[in-house]
């Protein structure tokens, strides 16, 4: 089974897309105002694995019409780093399945399109965002704050219970005055001054990284769940791997991805 010449390649690849993919959520969960790097390397890494599992997705939907790998080398350059265009391309593989294999939906239109749109431009130049200005080229938005306008703000305007109360930083406040001196930027830029607003921002980033990072990951699971069952629709003389191997985790319901916090489960 693996000797064929496939298989080498078809295991790295999978292997990759997982390990980038699990990297890049734990990072993006623990995500915050005061270290922003995390942000990038939790963008980095998931977008470069969720792009691997689509472009993973697409040469197996190719192998089950045509009973053999494409050779064509132009087959994904059409695509590039477009997060936005494979997810797109995604949805007319999953037509292929039968109805039973549609496990996985993705997540709300608004929700899905927010997050994409700016995984998406991260991953085809926005990563560049910080070389983009320090050398003066025209720069795209700092990704960090468009995922908290953009995607941020609309978690919190879903959110159903209040952010956890800041009395005992306000009363700090009070007691310190202006002898602290509190250096930070929110993630949207916003200067914080104040162990209440540091408290606030605090609060803010965590509801941010805990449902961005379960909004990323059924992302994820939406495109595995295709990936998988495309698989077992390959021709049994033609040898893949079980993908399932290596994407486990994300076989699980809601409740379960939700915990997770490392992704090495």
């Amino acid at each position: 089974m693996m000797d064929t010449p496939e298989w080498r390649p078809l295991t790295h690849e999978a292997g990759l897309a997982s390990y980038s993919l699990r990297g890049g959520l734990a990072s993006l969960r623990k995500a915050n105002y005061a270290d922003p790097q995390v942000y990038y390397g939790g963008f980095f890494q998931y977008t470069i694995g969720l792009e691997r599992i689509m472009k993973l997705a697409l040469i197996v939907d190719y192998v089950v019409e045509n009973g053999s790998f494409p050779s064509d080398h132009q087959f994904m350059k059409k695509y590039g780093h477009k997060l936005t265009d494979l997810l797109a391309r995604l949805g007319d593989v999953r037509s292929r399945l039968d109805v039973s294999a549609r496990v996985w939906e993705l997540p709300d239109a608004d929700l899905t399109d927010a997050a994409i749109g700016v995984l998406s431009d991260f991953a085809i130049g926005a990563r560049y965002y910080n070389i983009d200005v320090l050398t003066g080229k025209a720069k795209t938005r700092d990704p960090v704050e468009r995922w908290f306008s953009e995607v941020g703000q609309l978690l919190m305007s879903k959110r159903k219970r209040p952010l956890r109360d800041v009395g005992w930083a306000r009363e700090l406040d009070a007691q310190v005055g202006s002898r602290a001196n509190i250096r930070f930027e929110t993630e949207d830029g916003s200067p914080v001054h104040g162990f209440a607003a540091a408290a606030e921002a605090a609060n803010v980033s965590e509801y941010v990284a805990k449902e961005g990072t379960f909004l990323c990951a059924r992302i994820a699971r939406h495109a595995i769940s295709i990936l998988v069952a495309r698989s077992d629709q390959v021709s049994s003389h033609i040898k893949i791997p079980y993908f399932i191997e290596f994407f486990y985790l994300f076989t699980m319901d809601d409740a379960y991805l939700k915990r997770q916090k490392s992704f090495t489960a």
